[in-house]
């Protein structure tokens, strides 16, 4: 083929691969002795036809896909650019599917698995990080619900996959992240996978620091109680992070998911001579593990064997009343109380959701400050009765704009 020819059939197939047939016209491609060397103007439009057809793979088509963006990465294209991008986001579906492979093919014994292995750190690396356009990192709405822009999906799987394997992040990936934290309103997720880094990274302090602002974020999300909890290493702080890992099995969230809290609160426990108290948590997991039919954990052994023969076990229920309100002290100390009055009331009202269900609505107080500002939150959330009249005196404490903390000064 001439040139001219060569650049018109990749042109073409760049149609056609945007029509739905991108895995027909690349395998054409790769396939015809005659474009095993592309000029330059056709390396384009062939990253086009590579990104439809990763788009087009189904989510099985591991190593076809790896080989795709392989392919694409030794194309002469203009970077940073929206294809490029595009192709990042590629790379994080295969990420995903990745990893759900290797854990299915592990869990059928199969020996295989390591072929389905795929890095996102030494790919978004090798597709230089340098090129995050401004663009990828707005976010985009879709039917009324924000998503994750570009860069906050990067962050994910990035630091998902560093903290799987223990590696520490390069000062440019945190440079990114410490980007993000300030780009974006405050976010449970970005402070929590900023925690993981400075987990890496042997800095437990700031760990704990960005733990604290994920639960400040969203305080009803267990795990960031339980990861916070194994943050806390000192001996003198048992009793605090007790506090953390009870608090975090009394947070929303199925209990199948809770096994592994009673076991660290076992561990604590008989840390701290409560054997009694631990033996009962110990007893909790034995059965959980039980009936789940899965092996008993090697702390679940470790600690088991701490406690004295003969213990008889105990309710640990006193222990935990007693010190409850550490976990919560530990997160709101820090910040001020603002007395604000009841100025507005916005009863329930049923609402709908995107899919069409019906959904009970919740009541919603505006309260106001001394200088005028105001904030909005629900009153049951922090055990204040709903019907209370207007001009009702509170003190709450706010977090990124957001009541996380309310109380009644004067209650009529």
């Amino acid at each position: 083929m001439e040139t001219n020819e060569i650049i018109k059939f990749v042109s073409d197939g760049f149609d056609r691969a945007k029509a739905g047939a991108a895995i027909e016209v690349y395998s054409s491609i790769v396939k015809n002795p005659e474009l095993r060397e592309l000029p330059k103007k056709s390396h384009y439009p062939l990253g086009w036809i590579i990104y439809y057809a990763l788009h087009q793979s189904p989510a099985h088509a591991i190593q076809e896909r790896k080989q795709l963006l392989a392919h694409y990465l030794r194309l002469d294209v203009t970077k940073p650019h929206k294809l490029h991008s595009m192709i990042l986001t590629e790379a994080f579906r295969l990420y995903k599917d990745a990893k759900s492979s290797v854990l299915s093919l592990k869990s059928s014994g199969s020996a295989n698995s390591a072929e389905s292995l795929f890095s996102m750190v030494k790919f978004a690396n090798l597709w230089n990080l340098e090129n995050i356009r401004p663009t990828d990192w707005n976010r985009k709405e879709h039917e009324g619900k924000q998503l994750p822009s570009t860069v906050e999906k990067l962050i994910t799987h990035y630091v998902d996959e560093l903290y799987s394997m223990r590696i520490p992040a390069s000062d440019e990936f945190m440079a990114i992240v410490n980007r993000a934290l300030v780009a974006y309103p405050p976010s449970a997720n970005l402070f929590a996978q900023s925690a993981q880094l400075y987990e890496l990274g042997g800095e437990n302090e700031k760990a704990i620091e960005m733990l604290r602002n994920a639960i400040l974020a969203s305080s009803t999300k267990f795990y960031l109680w339980s990861r916070l909890a194994n943050l806390i290493t000192d001996k003198d702080d048992l009793r605090l992070k007790v506090s953390l890992l009870y608090k975090a099995l009394c947070c929303p969230g199925q209990e199948d998911f809770k096994g592994k809290i009673h076991l660290q609160l076992a561990a604590a426990l008989a840390e701290g001579g409560a054997f009694p108290q631990a033996k009962w948590e110990l007893r909790y997991v034995k059965d959980f593990y039980g009936n789940k039919g899965w092996n008993l954990p090697r702390l679940y052994k470790e600690t088991e064997k701490k406690i004295p023969s003969g213990t008889v076990a105990a309710d640990p229920a006193g222990i935990y009343s007693k010190i409850e309100n550490m976990a919560d002290d530990f997160i709101y100390e820090s910040l001020p109380e603002i007395p604000v009055r009841k100025t507005y009331h916005k009863p329930a009202a049923e609402t709908m959701d995107r899919y069409g269900n019906r959904r009970p609505g919740q009541t919603a107080w505006r309260v106001t400050d001394s200088d005028g500002n105001n904030y909005w939150f629900n009153p049951g959330r922090y055990g204040i009765r709903e019907d209370l009249p207007a001009d009702t005196q509170l003190a709450v404490k706010v977090f990124g704009g957001k009541v996380v903390k309310a109380r009644l000064i004067i209650e009529d």
